[in-house]
């Protein structure tokens, strides 16, 4: 399994651990050369003390060997030793330390003199300096004397620099050691502080359970790497607690509207079973009526359902729309003239962009509901415009009892008025059907009373509902 808290971990342990390192080789490697640096300067002052006691006295150079600063090059310690030449390679002097030994002739300039590692005369190792100076001329002197160059080497011993250098490569090494060992330490603690709101989350989702879907994750200190992710997911719980709370409130509507029938269904044959003598042809037209009832119910459900689910194909054609308005009327005018409706048709020929089918049956619940629900000797306006790409069908019907608070629960499921709604050929899915299948072909279905308590249904193309 793919884990980004150990992918992390070894990626920041390589990173810190090469980061690091660099870091103490550079520490190292400064330090060093500013002890090299300040070990050199002193070699080069002993140099330059013993170039500057060095005078030119007449035909000869004087080096006073036992002036008390010099006492180093006398040869107790055996620390010091110098050696002095004419550039023509003549010796001049050397200090008492050498002994019988000499010191090798290299030699810089003044003002870069050349330092060099070497193993002096006691066999131990050192350090060297040399370079070409011109010596003070004796202030005795009373005549001019010729301009003299000498070289000069110096050497002393380098045990306290290596001593100070092994000090410092063991501090070195020590701090390297120490930071690989705390190293994962605080790759760890810092990973953990990181992914910290990660953690939180994961928690938080364990809990989510179909009954705490109204949970959401908190958002005010999530860093702003990971917090789309939290967004999407408080939008998907969102999703998530309308679709639940949206089944459960569709379960209780059919569980309650299918009682009522099932409950007839039973007495019914109840009596039958009772009295099976009495009965007759009316029993079996109401268990049929009853059936009927609860299949248009059920194949109802079953294409919300569907159409909620997007698992209902949605075509896209160009629609006579006046054409499917006067077919779909003829399957109503024979109702409306037995119930003495006054029908006022008023359409033009306009072209939309649609579902013919699923048209057709927004049609028949509009007008079903319209002849269903007017009043007897009532009146049906039925009116087709053409507006900018598209069109906007509206039917009108009289009505009673309606009040603006009901027009508004028009499209709930299952919902119907008491007293004038609840007629037993419907079922009160027709219109949440209607409106589903409007949008998803791209219309628009609304509802209003107008200024002559008439209930008005207005069915707009997406063009036509833009403008």
């Amino acid at each position: 399994m793919i884990s980004i808290r150990r992918q992390l971990t070894r990626e920041l342990l390589l990173v810190y651990l090469l980061l690091s390192g660099c870091g103490v080789a550079a520490v190292y490697l400064t330090a060093r050369w500013e002890v090299m640096q300040a070990f050199d300067d002193i070699l080069r002052a002993k140099a330059m003390a013993v170039g500057g006691m060095t005078a030119h006295r007449s035909n000869e150079i004087h080096i006073p060997t036992s002036d008390q600063f010099l006492e180093n090059f006398r040869g107790t310690a055996r620390a010091d030793f110098f050696e002095m030449w004419y550039r023509d390679g003549e010796r001049i002097g050397r200090s008492p330390s050498m002994g019988e030994a000499d010191l090798p002739r290299l030699s810089g300039s003044y003002d870069h003199p050349k330092y060099w590692n070497l193993v002096l005369p006691t066999g131990r190792a050192g350090r060297a300096v040399g370079y070409v100076f011109t010596p003070k001329i004796s202030v005795m002197v009373h005549q001019p004397l010729p301009k003299v160059e000498l070289e000069l080497v110096v050497a002393t011993d380098r045990a306290l620099l290596d001593h100070n250098l092994a000090l410092l490569l063991a501090a070195t090494i020590a701090s390297s050691v120490f930071l690989m060992l705390l190293t994962p330490a605080v790759v760890r603690h810092v990973l953990g502080r990181g992914l910290r709101p990660i953690d939180r989350l994961a928690e938080q989702a364990a809990g989510i359970d179909a009954e705490s879907l109204a949970t959401r994750f908190e958002l005010a200190e999530v860093p702003v790497e990971v917090l789309p992710i939290f967004v999407r997911l408080n939008h998907v719980l969102a999703r998530l607690e309308q679709s639940f709370e949206r089944e459960r409130r569709f379960s209780a509507d059919v569980a309650h509207e299918l009682r009522t029938p099932v409950a007839e269904l039973r007495v019914m044959a109840e009596c039958a079973m009772k009295w099976p003598h009495t009965r007759d042809e009316s029993v079996d037209r109401n268990i049929l009526a009853v059936a009927l009832h609860m299949e248009e119910m059920v194949g109802r459900m079953l294409a919300l359902a569907r159409s909620e689910g997007r698992q209902m194909a949605v075509m896209r054609d160009t629609m006579a729309v006046d054409v499917l308005v006067d077919q779909a009327w003829r399957g109503f005018s024979a109702r409306a003239q037995e119930k003495g409706l006054q029908v006022r048709m008023h359409t033009s020929a306009v072209t939309a962009q649609g579902d013919p089918v699923l048209f057709a049956s927004i049609l028949n619940n509009l007008f079903d509901n319209a002849v269903g629900y007017t009043p007897a000797g009532g009146s049906i306006s039925v009116r087709l415009t053409p507006q900018s790409e598209g069109a906007v069908l509206t039917v009108a019907n009289s009505t009673r009892d309606l009040n603006p608070e009901d027009v508004a629960r028009l499209f709930e499921r299952f919902w119907r008025k008491e007293a004038a709604r609840s007629t037993s050929n419907h079922v009160g899915l027709g219109l949440s059907i209607t409106r589903t299948f409007a949008q998803a072909m791209g219309w628009t279905l609304s509802a209003a009373l107008d200024g002559e308590q008439r209930l008005v249904f207005s069915l707009a193309s997406g063009a036509a509902a833009m403008n």
